[in-house]
């Protein structure tokens, strides 16, 4: 996890500063569960652009007894800024095979956005597999497309019953009253944000693109003169809402598109296309929380301040008194510790 409020606690993506405390907490983890609960991992190529060991947090996890391992293509600093580094995941899938575990699978990560560029990755890297992340939040009918080995252009029809889809299971999972439908508003018009970025890539017209700058990574931006398209490409927040709105309270996928063609026409959204869409530099921070600073090593993690330091004599006593308690609590027919 890249999140700075994770990481400035030690946690997530900073454990890879330290491939000896992640073979530690891997090889833990897996003689402790046993063969029948197989464990992954998920890494990054780093924390920090100069602190790059992606090979030797690969190698620490493998000794572990990792089942499989995920390698996104960037630093944690780096969040979605650069293009994924897909040569460091080669040498990594080639390292595993000569040194005798090219049984564990590693997976391939970052910048899929059609089946076309998953498949390429894969032939040119040699890993076992992709895991796709942004791609499916843009468009969740990837898989199909991965399935399929096809591009799916859906009509502005079918892409609504996709979101509609979202709807209702949104509201079967977390209510269908005021309580589930506050709880869904933490996730339901955030989805729209990549939602809206939805653009077909057929394969002839963009393979070529694709292989010098990752589709993700250099959108094109979708022009329509068809209102609905204009509403579902919309990229500000408040259009976002009235999207959800609509899915939510809308019992059928075709009363929910007549109510977004009828909104898409009307002088309520021309306002918000008045007030423009959402900055493009923001677009990713939705993803990776990441502070504001100088390039390099981000700040250390925030903690107390620390207070005097005991001798060494006021921690035996210390000690002393504690075990004189566990020694009376005991001897009385009591728990140790205690509750």
């Amino acid at each position: 996890c890249p999140i700075y409020d994770v990481t400035r606690r030690g946690l997530g993506s900073s454990l890879l500063r330290s491939p000896t405390k992640m073979h530690k907490l891997v090889k833990g983890l897996v003689d402790g569960t046993g063969e029948d609960l197989p464990i992954t991992v998920k890494i990054r190529l780093g924390c920090e652009a100069d602190t790059i060991n992606c090979l030797e947090n690969v190698r620490a996890l493998r000794e572990a007894g990792a089942a499989a391992i995920t390698i996104h293509g960037r630093t944690a600093q780096q969040g979605y800024s650069k293009d994924a580094n897909w040569e460091l995941i080669r040498q990594a899938v080639l390292e595993s095979k000569e040194e005798g575990y090219g049984h564990v699978p590693i997976i391939g990560n970052g910048d899929i956005l059609t089946y076309y560029e998953a498949r390429r990755r894969m032939e040119e890297s040699g890993v076992h597999s992709v895991m796709v992340g942004r791609g499916a939040l843009t468009k969740p009918w990837i898989f199909k497309e991965f399935n399929d080995n096809a591009t799916w252009n859906p009509t502005n029809r079918e892409r609504v019953e996709v979101y509609h889809t979202l709807a209702m299971y949104m509201k079967e999972h977390f209510g269908d009253d005021e309580m589930g439908r506050k709880k869904s508003w933490t996730f339901l018009p955030w989805h729209f944000e990549f939602l809206s970025r939805y653009c077909p890539y057929p394969e002839e017209e963009y393979a070529l693109q694709s292989a010098e700058k990752p589709l993700i990574q250099n959108r094109v931006v979708l022009t329509s003169e068809n209102p609905l398209e204009v509403l579902l490409a919309n990229r500000n927040s408040d259009a976002h809402d009235v999207i959800a709105s609509i899915l939510w309270d809308s019992k059928t996928a075709d009363r929910a598109f007549r109510k977004l063609n009828e909104f898409a026409e009307s002088e309520a959204f021309r306002d918000i296309v008045m007030t423009g869409a959402a900055a493009k530099e923001e677009e990713d921070r939705v993803l990776a929380n990441q502070p504001p600073g100088q390039a390099g090593r981000w700040n250390k993690r925030r903690g107390r301040k620390p207070g005097p330091k005991r001798s060494e004599e006021e921690i035996a006593r210390i000690r002393a008194e504690r075990a004189k308690k566990k020694e009376r609590i005991l001897a009385s027919g009591g728990v140790w510790p205690p509750n």
